[in-house]
């Protein structure tokens, strides 16, 4: 058999994977309406079987990505680009905003007097709310019940010591928009040093927001922090979990919006007006969706009340925007790669901040602070996160070529501190152990 020469092989390759790309574009534009969501087939999928048959349309296409991956998606413009964006996350929505791409329709938004004074909808008309949503604790119903009201801080308690699961904000908008909330409720460096003793407590990080869920119903671990829908959403075995929303709580619009392109498609805006229709806000009440309605007319029936929502501090979406790529960063360095570590440090330093051998030493209290600051801090002062320009190092629409580089040395400098710290807290940590075992073992002070 003869071979093809290298240079015809390229061309044949070349031809090739333009005919592949070719048929996945044109399958995307082939479908009456294209959607990017967070969520998964078990939510939206009857959502868009109702549309389906009550649009007429035949063919909706539905990709699903987690708000992180979604972002990246509609900001580099990768195919196929949707009409439609549908996710929890508005902090998501903000920053599609913030870069052009979403289109507005301001004579759309809705008066929040109509919704039990809850803004819902953009401003602007970027994006529009369809349900709403909380962050709080699940745990199983039969098990520990967890303290009303809790608050964010309760979590930093030694009681939940390898007892709690989180997920990523880096992997998952709506851990991302519990981070972002805890940070502007408690300022940058008490709402750090609150993460770092929340890191101390977590039995595992997971990939997405619903390994919390499973996490807990399988018995990874005793408690999750995450979004309410997916605690009270029936689960395959018909069960649900049990759910605490933080108090102070907040309640936050999960929301739809159309992209520029999707502004020429009439089945987009036909979708909007769809997940706020009688119909689709009753959908929301299925065992198997449990979210909250829009509609005050529901809200009895969704056991939700208006006077739960009193939050004590309005979240700055632009400002989580602006920085959500550096916060997302800093946790994974400071407790996602390094939970093993923080865990250990946090459950020594818990220890001996409980000696009174430690504790009756003017020599060693000075080391209990010393590692505790340590743990606490990270190397990045707040009006630095707050920059615009600090956060493109990270965007992912920034040519690589430009970005990679200062990236990287970012973002070594930052792993290079968190070493430091954390070795210096492990000296420290030594000796104390040290101290107390010598007194122990009878030596002099």
């Amino acid at each position: 058999m003869r071979l093809m020469s290298p240079p015809l092989l390229r061309v044949v390759v070349q031809i090739v994977a333009s005919m592949l790309v070719f048929a996945t574009w044109g399958k995307a534009a082939a479908c009456d309406l294209s959607i990017l969501t967070s969520y998964p087939s078990s939510f939206y999928k009857p959502f868009v079987d109702l549309f389906a048959a009550q649009s007429g349309a035949t063919d909706i296409c539905v990709q699903n990505k987690n708000t992180i991956g979604l972002i990246a998606h509609v900001r580099e413009k990768r195919r196929p680009v949707p009409d439609i964006v549908w996710a929890s996350s508005p902090v998501a929505f903000e920053l599609l905003d913030q870069q052009g791409a979403l289109a507005r329709f301001p004579e759309k938004v809705e008066n929040p007097g109509d919704r039990g004074n809850i803004a819902v909808d953009a401003r602007n008309g970027s994006r529009f709310g369809f349900a709403l949503s909380t962050i709080g604790v699940m745990s199983t119903a039969d098990g520990a019940p967890l303290p009303t009201p809790i608050e964010i801080a309760d979590l930093a308690s030694v009681q939940y010591a390898g007892l709690l699961g989180m997920s990523s904000p880096s992997r998952s908008g709506t851990t991302h928009l519990f981070v972002e909330s805890l940070l502007q409720q408690y300022g940058w460096q008490k709402g750090w040093a609150l993460l770092s003793q929340i890191g101390g407590n977590l039995a595992t990080v997971t990939a997405r927001s619903f390994g919390v869920r499973d996490g807990v119903a399988r018995g990874r671990f005793d408690y999750g922090i995450g979004i309410d829908f997916l605690a009270q959403a029936q689960l395959p075995s018909g069960s649900a979990l049990a759910f605490r929303p933080f108090s102070p709580g907040w309640y936050f619009p999960a929301s739809v919006a159309v992209t520029g392109l999707g502004a020429n498609n009439v089945l987009s805006l036909k979708f909007v007006d769809f997940l706020r229709t009688e119909d689709a806000q009753e959908l929301l009440l299925d065992p198997e969706i449990r979210r909250i309605p829009i509609d005050p007319a529901l809200w009895e029936k969704a056991g939700f009340s208006p006077e739960d929502y009193k939050p004590t501090h309005r979240l700055d979406l632009k400002l989580a925007a602006t920085r959500i790529a550096v916060v997302n960063a800093l946790f994974d360095d400071m407790i996602t790669h390094r939970l093993l570590e923080i865990r250990k440090l946090w459950d020594a330093l818990r220890r001996l901040e409980k000696s009174p051998v430690i504790l009756q030493s003017d020599s060693m209290r000075p080391l209990l602070v010393a590692v505790r600051k340590s743990l606490e801090a990270v190397p990045v002062a707040a009006f630095m996160a707050n920059e615009q320009s600090f956060e493109r190092v990270f965007s992912d629409s920034v040519p690589p070529e430009t970005a990679v580089a200062g990236r990287l040395r970012v973002q070594d400098s930052w792993s290079n501190d968190f070493s430091q710290r954390f070795k210096s807290a492990r000296e420290l940590i030594a000796r104390m152990e040290l101290f107390q075992s010598h007194l122990a073992s009878g030596g002099e002070q």
